[in-house]
Order: structure tokens, then sequence, then C-alpha cells
């Protein structure tokens, strides 16, 4: 075993330095948090800017290449290219590991189909280094990340690479973007091998996990890794003097936005959106009496929580968490999910919320009645959630402490290989 944390070196991949969303959020924050408990991190990323919380961090290096997210790249032919192998990332990254032992360093993959690309990662395990995976979306088996036939906004359960999942238009955007990401994750899984090579996976929730476990290679640990949240205890919020419900994401069909304007409109209830996207005119078609806040500070998202009767989670594909629920249980809130999401792991039906049938807005408006015709049930539920979440909050040190015993399981026997 390792004598102190110092003696364990971590080097954290991630396509982005800077925040653009939850899986990032994860990255960042255990890059901090290991480097606070004296581990030695190098955070390497492809696209900037570095965000200013990984500054000047004791034992922090941050080497970001300042690329572009391939679908963000003017040169649209350099951005298809690097996208199957983003030659610089490689050879970055192999300069990065070219002076640290394997036995006392891994490297923890986070994101890396927005620019890294699969050949970046396949550098730890040729080099000899231990890889660690969190899986964030289904991108190490599906080729579109998300299990999701966008066509006709409806989970897909198809074999990943087989000849029904290539006749298949799931893409969002058109089916020759379908077939590129066919050639990348069968680079990935075909000619590197990759997921092979992992050492551990890391799931974000049970479900998620569930949905991946046949999927990836039989003998691989996997395991499930509760994400860090940023949650202050206010107490539970008096949900039962409130009377809108609450959305807070991105205004896209399979979120699901849709399915709560079409339960919004026919109940007649208040409610408030958070958010923007490209289904923002309809929306406000639809609802035009709701209130629409545009995307929100950290602070002003609590605080339409805490004034909310509940929030509604409604996705039409998995997702592989549903953080904004563990918000909203940490706020005393009461949450409305869908049973065929991740959210479901967290959110249990009748104790600390309630769940409505996948992708039926009759489903969930006849949820939201309830409580909108119930306080003391909201106000019940909301209590119990508040409850279970601060009885085990989900803080950054906890993420930190579980995340470091996985990796010493995943390093103890390389250092007693190299001891003896």
């Amino acid at each position: 075993m390792f004598r102190s944390h110092a003696d364990l070196e971590v080097v954290i991949l991630n396509d982005y330095a800077t925040t653009t969303g939850g899986s990032t959020s994860v990255a960042i924050a255990s890059a901090l948090g290991l480097a606070r408990r004296g581990v030695r991190v190098t955070y390497f990323s492809c696209v900037g800017p570095i965000a200013p919380e990984l500054r000047e961090v004791p034992n922090l290096e941050v080497v970001c290449l300042g690329q572009h997210e391939i679908a963000k790249d003017p040169k649209r032919l350099r951005a298809l290219s690097s996208g199957l192998r983003n030659a610089a990332a490689v050879a970055a990254l192999r300069r990065v590991l070219a002076g640290k032992d394997p036995a006392r360093t891994l490297v923890h993959a986070h994101t890396w189909m927005k620019a890294m690309s699969p050949f970046a990662l396949d550098v730890a395990p040729e080099l000899g280094f231990p890889l660690v995976v969190t899986l964030h979306d289904f991108f190490i088996s599906c080729p579109s990340g998300g299990f999701y036939d966008h066509a006709t906004s409806t989970v897909c359960k198809r074999t990943p690479l087989s000849a029904s999942c290539l006749a298949c238009n799931c893409d969002r955007r058109h089916y020759a973007h379908k077939l590129w990401r066919v050639a990348r994750t069968a680079l990935q899984n075909g000619a590197l091998g990759l997921p092979k090579r992992v050492s551990l996976y890391l799931g974000v929730s049970e479900f998620s996990l569930n949905i991946l476990r046949p999927h990836l290679p039989p003998g691989i640990p996997a395991a499930v890794l509760r994400n860090a949240v940023d949650c202050v205890d206010e107490g539970p919020a008096e949900v039962a003097r409130n009377d809108a419900f609450l959305y807070v994401g991105r205004f896209v069909p399979e979120k699901g936005v849709r399915l709560f304007a079409e339960a919004v409109k026919a109940t007649g209830l208040p409610a408030v959106f958070v958010g923007d996207g490209e289904l923002a005119p309809e929306l406000r078609r639809l609802c035009p009496e709701a209130r629409f806040t545009g995307w929100l500070r950290p602070e002003q998202i609590r605080a339409e929580l805490r004034a909310a009767r509940a929030l509604v989670f409604p996705p039409t594909w998995y997702e592989t968490l549903g953080l904004v629920a563990v918000e909203a249980a940490s706020a005393g809130v009461p949450a409305i999910v869908s049973d065929g999401c991740a959210a479901s792991d967290a959110i249990r039906h009748g104790r600390t919320g309630l769940h409505f049938t996948h992708g039926s807005a009759e489903s969930l408006a006849n949820r939201m009645r309830e409580l909108a015709h119930d306080s003391a049930r909201a106000a019940a539920l909301g209590r119990a959630a508040y409850e279970w979440y601060w009885a085990d909050p989900w803080t950054a040190d906890a993420h930190v402490e579980d995340l470091l015993g996985h990796y010493h399981r995943v390093l103890s026997p390389r250092v007693e290989l190299a001891a003896a």
C-alpha cells in the first residue's frame, strides 16, 4: 500500500479545461480535491480556456492544448480527422507520461469524444499505465453516446455496431455523421480494443452502469462512484407554500422538456423553465403563462428550487445520473422523474418523490396534479428527500475519499510487484 497520498500521482484526461457541463465539473472538482489531499495531479485537456480555479494550485499542473472542440472547429476536414485520431493530443500525452512511474501513477479519463479522441486514452495502457474511466455517458459502447434514436425520440435497444445499428439513422444531425461516429467507435473498440484495456470503470449511477454492463468486457471491475454535488444546507424548503413546477436544463427533445410543456398546458399549473435551447420558441407557444428565466448561476438555481412545489425531470433518454434531482433533494424539494431514467435511482417513488411513465405527458400531468392538490404529501416527500440527502451528503470530500480507495486498489498490486 501507499505510505501517503504523496506517493500517488494522477493524470486526469478531459476534453475541456473549463466547466461546460456536469462531467467537466466532476473532473475539475476531483482534480482540486486530490491536489488538496497531497496527490500530485496533472489535468490534461484539449479545449480552453483554463478555468480560474485550476490556476496556481499546489500539487496541480494543467496542460491545455488550446484546440477546438470537434463540432466548433472551422476547418471541418481537420475536425473529422482529429476526431478519429487527435495526433497532437497523443503526442502531448506521451510527453506528459514519459517521466512518470506506471507503478505509482494512473490515468483517469472523464471525457474524450468532443476533442481528445480514443487514441489519446490508448496511450496510457500502451505505456503500461493503468487506465480508469468514468462513464459520464455511453460512448464506450454506443456510437452516439446515448443509446437514443433522435429521429423517433426513443431509447435505442439495438446492439452497438450491429447491422441494425448501422442501418439506423439515429443521429441528431444526419446519417453521414452517424457513419463517421460508427467509424470512430469501431476504431476505439475494434482496432484499439480500448474497452478491454481499461483497469476500472466508474459509473455515476447504478442505473447507467447496469445499462452498460452487458456491453463492457467481462472481468474488468466496475463500481458506482457518487458525483460531488455543490449543495448548501439551508433546511428543507417550505414546498407546501409553493405552487410552481420547475424544469432545469437544455431545451432539447431528449431532455423531455416538451413533455413537461405539454403537461403544463394540460394541467394549467404554474411553471418555471430554467435554461435555453432550440425548443424555446415552441415551449413559449405551448406555455405562454410560464416564466422563462434563461440560464442561471448555481445560487440562482438553488433559489428557484426552494421556490418550487416540485422539480420535474422528464428525459426521454436514459441519462446517466440526473444531478439536478439530487440537488432538489438537498433543498427538501420533491422531484417528479421518469421511471426510465437514471434519476430513478436517487428519487424513490412515494418516498422522496414520484415516478411517471417514461415518455408519457399524460402520466406526468397526473403526477403534477397529485402534488398540486395535496400540500401535505408534497411537504412530506420534500422532507424525506432532504433527510435522505443530508444523512449522507454527496460532498467533494466524500467523492475524493471514495475515489482514492478505488485508485489504491488499482495500483496496490503494482506497488507490491515493484517492491518485490
